[in-house]
This record gives C-alpha cells, sequence and structure tokens, in this order.
C-alpha cells in the first residue's frame, strides 16, 4: 500500500551537486563586438530578418533535410532545459561586457533535466505522483495522455515553456514517461535508493542522446570527428572555460545565435497524427480555455516525428540555413503597436545578437582557424548569391559582407557548406564547444570516468554491423511508451 507523502517545509533539494543560478558570458573573450550603431542594427533586421526580407521564406519553397521533424522539437527542450534568460531589450543600446556578465541565468546548463525533476520529490513534490513520491505526475482525471494540470490547466512541470506548444508538451510528457519506466525497473530490481540511480541512468542517457544523436546528426562531420579526437587526448574544448569549481556559464554565442538555428528548422504545418495531417504550426497550442487540456484527437503519434517505423517516413525538417517559415516572420499573434520588423522571430534574433555584443562571423572563423580546428582560412559564406540578395539596401550590403552578424554567417554557412543539411564548421565548433566543454568538465556527467557510462542494453537493445550497442530518438520513445 502507498502511502501519500507529507511535506514540512521544502525538504532536501535533489539534483545536480553544482544546480545554482548561473551567467552569461562570451566564448570569445578577445573578439570585439560586432560595430553596428542601434539604428543601424535595427535597419539590418528589418532588411535581412523583416517581412520580404533576405531571411522570409515567403512563399514556402524551401527545400527540406533529412533529419526527423522531431529532432527540432528535442532541440528545443534541449534550450529550455540549458537556459532561462531575463528579458533584454531589443530596442536598447548594446550592453558592455560588464552588464552582460550580471545577467542571470536561471537554469543549470549541465543537462541535468532539471526541467523534469526540479529539485526532487522533497522540494518540489508538486512535479510527482503524491500517491507514489517518487514517480514524476502524468495525465489527470479528463485525459491521461497528457501532462498533470491543475484545475485551470496550469501543466505541473518544471518548466512552463514546455507548455507552450502541443509538440513540446507532448514530448514532455514522453521523457516523463521514460524517467517513470526507468525507475519502476530499478525498484523492481531491488535497487538501493532507486529515485537517485534513476535520476542518474536517465541524465546519462539523456546526455548520450544528445551528443551521439543529435549532435552527431546536426555537426558537420569533419569538426565532430576533430573535437572527439581533441577530447580524447584530453585538450578538447578549445575555448570554453567553466567558472569556479562546477560552475559553467552559457555563452551568448551558442544561446544568442548558433543554438537559434532551430528556427529555421520549423514547417509551416505538421502531421499530428493519422487523423490531423496538416496542423500549422501556429495553431500547434490547440489548448482550449475552457477545456484546459491537450485534446485526445491531437495526442502527438512519434512515428511521424521520428524513425520509429520502418513503413512510416517521418516529416523532415525544414533545411538549415537562411529562410525562417512565413508564420514566423509576420507572427500575427503580436500587438499592432509593435514595428513589423519586432513581429519578426528572424528580426528579434539578429537584434538580440547585436544587443548582446556577439561578435561577427567572421572574426569567430579567423578565431577557430587559429586553434587548428578544419576550416578553410579562405572559406567564403558567399552572401553575395543567397537569393534575394540583390533586393536589399546597399548599404545594408555593404555592411553585412564586410561583418555578417554571426547568426546569419552561420545560418549561411550551412547552406553554402552542408547543402542544408546540416550545420556547417563554425556552427558545429560553438556547439561542440559548449556541450562538450559542459559535460567533459562536470563531474555528474556521462562522460565523466568514474561513472563508467554504458548504454542499458533494456534501454538500447540495438546493436550495429560491429556489435556496437546504439542508441538514438526512436529508441528514447519506443521505450518510453514500453515498446521494447
Amino acid at each position: 500500500m502507498t502511502q501519500r507523502v507529507r511535506h514540512h517545509g521544502t525538504g532536501y533539494a535533489s539534483g545536480c551537486d553544482h544546480l545554482r543560478l548561473g551567467s552569461f558570458n562570451k566564448l570569445f573573450p578577445d573578439l570585439s563586438a560586432r560595430r553596428s550603431s542601434r539604428e543601424d542594427a535595427q535597419e539590418e533586421a528589418e532588411h535581412l530578418g523583416g517581412v520580404g526580407g533576405l531571411m522570409h521564406d515567403a512563399d514556402g519553397s524551401s527545400a527540406d533535410c533529412d533529419l526527423p521533424a522531431g529532432y527540432a522539437f528535442l532541440a528545443q527542450l534541449i534550450d529550455h532545459d540549458m537556459m532561462l534568460g531575463t528579458k533584454t531589450d531589443l530596442n536598447g543600446e548594446q550592453l558592455p561586457e560588464h552588464k552582460l556578465r550580471k545577467l542571470a541565468n536561471l537554469r543549470s546548463p549541465s543537462l541535468d533535466l532539471h526541467c523534469l525533476y526540479g529539485f526532487g520529490p522533497g522540494a518540489s513534490p508538486h512535479l510527482y505522483d503524491p500517491d507514489q513520491p517518487e514517480l514524476l505526475a502524468a495525465g489527470h482525471v479528463d485525459h491521461p495522455d497528457d501532462l498533470a494540470r491543475t484545475r485551470r490547466g496550469l501543466a505541473l512541470i518544471g518548466d512552463p515553456r514546455n507548455d507552450e506548444n502541443l509538440l513540446i508538451s507532448q514530448l514532455h510528457l514522453l521523457f516523463i514517461r521514460f524517467a517513470n519506466r526507468v525507475y519502476r525497473q530499478l525498484q523492481d530490481s531491488g535497487a538501493k535508493q532507486p529515485f537517485v540511480a534513476a535520476q542518474t541512468k536517465v541524465r546519462h542517457h539523456y546526455q548520450y542522446l544528445i551528443v551521439h544523436d543529435l549532435l552527431k546528426r546536426i555537426c558537420a562531420p569533419a569538426i565532430f570527428d576533430f573535437a572527439f579526437e581533441q577530447l580524447k587526448k584530453g585538450k578538447y574544448p578549445l575555448f570554453y572555460k567553466q567558472e569556479g569549481l562546477q560552475s559553467f556559464p552559457m555563452p551568448v554565442e551558442l544561446s544568442a545565435a548558433v543554438f537559434r538555428f532551430g528556427h529555421t528548422l520549423f514547417r509551416p504545418t505538421y502531421q499530428i497524427n493519422e487523423q490531423n495531417p496538416d496542423i500549422d504550426l501556429l495553431d500547434l497550442p490547440r489548448i482550449d480555455p475552457k477545456s484546459p487540456s491537450v485534446p485526445e484527437d491531437l495526442v502527438v503519434d512519434w512515428r511521424y516525428f521520428f524513425e520509429i517505423d520502418p513503413s512510416t517516413e517521418p516529416t523532415p525538417c525544414k533545411a538549415f540555413g537562411l529562410l525562417f517559415a512565413d508564420s514566423l516572420i509576420r507572427r500575427p499573434e503580436a500587438t499592432s503597436s509593435e514595428s513589423a520588423a519586432s513581429l519578426s522571430l528572424a528580426c528579434r534574433d539578429l537584434l538580440r545578437g547585436h544587443i548582446l555584443g556577439l561578435p561577427d562571423g567572421i572574426q569567430v572563423a579567423q578565431q577557430l582557424v587559429e586553434k587548428k580546428y578544419p576550416l578553410d582560412p579562405a572559406q567564403n559564406i558567399q552572401l553575395h548569391e543567397a537569393a534575394g540578395w540583390n533586393d536589399i539596401d546597399p548599404m545594408v550590403r555593404r555592411r553585412t559582407l564586410t561583418a555578417p552578424p554571426l547568426l546569419l554567417y552561420v545560418l549561411r554557412e550551412a547552406e553554402v557548406q552542408e547543402q542544408g543539411q546540416r550545420l556547417g564548421a563554425v556552427g558545429s565548433a560553438i556547439l561542440l564547444e559548449v556541450f562538450l566543454g559542459i559535460l567533459s568538465s562536470c563531474k555528474t556527467s556521462f562522460l565523466n570516468p568514474k561513472w563508467n557510462f554504458s548504454l542499458d542494453p533494456d534501454i538500447a537493445p540495438r546493436t550495429n554491423a560491429l556489435g556496437e550497442r546504439v542508441f538514438n530518438m526512436a529508441d528514447f520513445v519506443r521505450f518510453a511508451q514500453g515498446k521494447d
């Protein structure tokens, strides 16, 4: 018989031992911010990222890539797990270095799934089943295939952003089910402290997925191989540095530029399940305030998002590149008092890079070359050949060619170097610097030798031609759904 837990105060917090308020910094502190006045930055953002601009996929004709659509939403969940910044004024002045460092990151970027576990059942009891307090809460009276919710529909999860649209909400539910199944298996096997053991196993498999599934798919192979070769030699990362014992800052080159690649991967519409083959991206919330839960007919069929069933081809992401879906440029949900430029997600991404003082892409590429990254020192992203380039104001073109914003550089690099299938060299290097930099330094990470990590055969039953165990998001979904 289970016994309801009674909490006195907040109990004991459970989580990564360095779970604390984080900060932002620069990955390349020696590089100067891209020189641009506030007025110039706003003009550039409108011409590049506004309606009819260089980054506007107005007619929906942009190409697809081979990456299944679910990975864009996985990247969104990872973003929420690593970063929660304070709001910055996109119409303000560029932040000097000392003010940038005072911006708080309200997440631990160590990939510890704080957005899932919170501080554990002792300090975050609302995230857990009151009758089985080491199981994460899921479902409710009206709907078992939904997140746990209050009577008014508020999702009981560690990060409310994971309920901002249907797909990320259902993906969070999938993580809950994965975690609970791992816990039950350990509990049934008589493991000591099954909750602690389950947390560790879930986090390690999640971190493995990020590195060996997501990053391996989206990073340029030469850069991925270079990073791991250097990591094996104990010489990686080359730029990323932790600040103090187990304190991991979040570089703005990642948070405000490179990790925003996912915005270009989102499609205008998605097939959610067999009954709903064409749901508009902006309709994905689809939660009726009068009945605040995910409608039963919109439960996500993950076969359309990951390579789960050989007979069902998952929907692909849009290609890596400059083009944002029309609905992300026009953003009709924004208020009419805002300017046309501020409505556009591409504009906002570019302005955020300006406010945070990011260096331009050419400077960053040169820094990577100096550290012996396998980049062509004379690489050219050929902005002048991008569709619509000649329609841009000549002064904006001149400034952009001389010093392209880092986000623009990374997105165009993906088009030129990798034909839109993945990120190019600079974007890949920044991703790997930060992710491998954090994981290789974190003593609770799956990369730390003390854990002697290996994939669990119950979770990852498949092997490749060499007999090596493999694990990707399709395996994750099968295990979470109880399909061995």
